[in-house]
């Protein structure tokens, strides 16, 4: 059922490509006629410095031969004056020269003679003796008059300054013609990108739509459905996520089976957590009674006992099972401290070389961790962790095989690794190594307890124990989240 508003997309990108083409054709419009309009400035504002630059020795040498007397005063001034007035290149409004003091020496309007300019061009081109211009209001259409004003000096010395305003209507007149077609153009634009802008979207929309119509069709009984040839384009990564969607809907029934059976392990290990640890704590009193027993018989026998020995590796044995028990079921039980990861990395390597310098192996420790870190860990539960696989990896080693420990950092995580080269883990074993009470060394060697323990803890500190397996290359990886990042100086 389609929404109250329904807009297809067809119609979206018309509209908006149609949006697009209008704003990029005003904005082209307006800069072409801009950037025409500045050239057209310029170009008058060039002519007209010319003009000023060529003019302003000959009124110089006037200026002169009036001072020594040689031509009568003001005469071949109002020559220049009436010659510039008069150039057919320009549309002079005004004309005239002024003396150092700003006294008006000749004029195109005789009235002005003799009189002072006050205005800044003057004011400005006397001051700072250079060339100056401005746009100035005025003109019989309302069109800006360009007001030049040209220094006279020679020599250092000023004799005061030349003065044009050129009048801007033709020049607007030309802007106004160039608008004209820059409009029709524009507007031609726009009509061509609309009309191309609808073909286009039309092209797009279509195999969408069969798309929809397909997707209509697919029903918990039809999953099994036909797409069309692959498009190298999104439309086509459209159909392919569709196709993916498709197979994860399959799988559905497998993952959510999959789910239940972990609900039920989770569950079934929180059962036997709490047995294990009513059970440890009934077991713990009486074997304190057998302990105290064992240590008077020997105090008694005044010397080794054989059987005596035996009852005594007994009760540790069953101390150390009970207190396996109880760290696997004491969930939640950490005390989390920071922690410099080179220092905390130094005593583990010192562990492990205390550890396994009675096995038959090869202990190498590696630091990839730079710089430090500030770790919030239990330490003495990583080092069980860690110690505990190492042990595993020893046992499970060839004579001379290579144990190796290495630390490291990355996606925001801490990772100690053990890897050995031992026989590796079969795959129908790999499922069940993490579970409790499972083991596969001989009857007596192993509890089946500290891989379970290993992952309760890391799983307390919010991280993950993963493996990879292979003959001859396996690799436990001990992942805990670094809450807390910052280098060590």
């Amino acid at each position: 059922m389609k929404p109250r508003f329904f807009v297809s997309i067809k119609t979206q990108f018309v509209l908006l490509s149609v949006l697009l083409v209008a704003v990029s054709s005003v904005l082209w419009g307006w800069w072409a006629w801009k950037n025409e309009r500045n050239l057209l400035y310029e170009s008058l504002e060039g002519e007209g410095k010319q003009m000023l630059t060529s003019l302003a020795s000959p009124i110089i040498n006037a200026l002169l031969y009036e001072e020594m007397g040689v031509i009568e005063e003001g005469g071949l001034l109002d020559n220049f004056v009436e010659e510039i007035k008069k150039n057919p290149a320009f549309p002079v409004l005004y004309v005239f020269v002024t003396d150092q003091n700003r006294k008006v020496l000749a004029h195109n309007d005789y009235t002005r003679f003799g009189t002072t300019s006050t205005d800044a061009l003057t004011l400005t081109a006397l001051s700072e003796k250079k060339y100056t211009s401005a746009l100035i209001p005025g003109g019989s259409s309302g069109a800006q008059i360009l007001d030049m004003a040209m220094p006279l000096n020679i020599h250092g010395k000023s004799w005061g300054a030349l003065r044009v305003g050129v009048s801007t209507e033709p020049l607007e007149t030309e802007l106004q013609a160039l608008a004209r077609r820059i409009t029709g153009a524009a507007l031609f634009f726009f009509l061509f990108g609309a009309l191309l802008s609808y073909l286009i979207g039309l092209n797009m929309a279509r195999p969408l739509q069969r798309l929809t119509t397909l997707m209509a069709t697919v029903s918990t009984e039809n999953l099994a459905v036909e797409l069309p040839h692959r498009r190298p384009d999104e439309i086509g990564v459209l159909q392919e996520s569709f196709h993916q969607m498709l197979k994860r809907l399959q799988r559905s029934e497998t993952e959510r089976e999959r789910a239940v059976n972990h609900l039920l392990q989770s569950e079934k290990m929180a059962s036997i957590g709490k047995i294990v640890a009513g059970v440890a704590h009934e077991v713990n009193n009486p074997l304190a009674t057998i302990a105290a027993c064992i240590y008077n018989l020997e105090q008694e026998a005044g010397g080794k006992n054989r059987n005596l020995e035996i009852l005594k590796q007994g009760a540790e044995r069953i101390e150390r099972i009970v207190r396996q028990l109880s760290d696997f079921s004491r969930a939640g039980a950490l005390e989390i401290q920071p922690v410099e990861s080179g220092r905390f990395f130094e005593e583990i390597r010192e562990f492990g070389r205390m550890s396994l310098k009675n096995r038959a192996v090869v202990f190498v420790a590696e630091n990839f961790c730079d710089p430090s870190l500030v770790l919030n860990l239990d330490k003495g539960k990583i080092h069980q962790v860690v110690l505990n696989l190492l042990i595993n990896a020893a046992d499970a080693s060839p004579d001379q095989g290579v144990i190796r420990l290495a630390a490291s950092a990355g996606n925001d995580s801490y990772m100690l690794s053990v890897h050995d080269q031992g026989g590796g883990i079969p795959v129908e074993l790999r499922e069940q190594i993490f579970d409790i009470f499972y083991t596969t060394k001989p009857a007596g060697e192993g509890t089946g307890i500290g891989l379970a323990i290993c992952r309760s803890i890391t799983e307390m500190h919010g991280g993950s124990l993963q493996f990879e397996s292979c003959p001859g290359d396996t690799r436990f990886t001990v992942s805990i989240p670094i809450s807390v990042q910052r280098g060590i100086t």
